[in-house]
């Protein structure tokens, strides 16, 4: 059954607005250190920044509930393939756990400068299985 779904669209030069205009300041307060470990070993620096913000606000919709919850509190990895994996702690974690203690994330983002655009869906349980 699904939960949550959460859409959104990103102008990638907002964010390089941004990081240029408080580069510690906004990305710490954003992106966790393992986040910014893999954005540092792309080519694209911001357009991965980007990626991963509009995976965020996604996943922020999907929960729907965001009282308390703080950036970090959504992060973004990445399997082998290079595929977004979703993690969730704090209050991010608790909010969804009122609606479904087992849960399944799954995540999609593309590029086509200057736009990065992020879908998530949330279900209930575990799927194909």
């Amino acid at each position: 059954m699904i939960i949550g779904v959460g859409v959104d669209v990103l102008d990638i030069r907002r964010i390089g607005r941004l990081v240029q205009k408080f580069p510690e300041k906004f990305v710490e307060k954003i992106w966790t250190p393992q986040e910014l470990e893999f954005c540092q070993t792309r080519n694209k620096y911001v357009e991965s920044l980007a990626k991963m913000f509009s995976l965020k606000e996604a996943v922020l919709k999907a929960i729907s509930d965001v009282s308390g919850v703080r950036w970090h509190d959504v992060e973004v990895l990445h399997d082998a393939r290079g595929k977004p994996l979703i993690g969730l702690s704090g209050r991010a974690l608790q909010n969804i756990m009122k609606k479904s203690q087992i849960f399944q994330i799954e995540a999609s983002t593309s590029d086509e400068p200057p736009y990065v655009v992020s879908f998530v869906v949330i279900y209930a349980g575990t799927r194909g299985g």
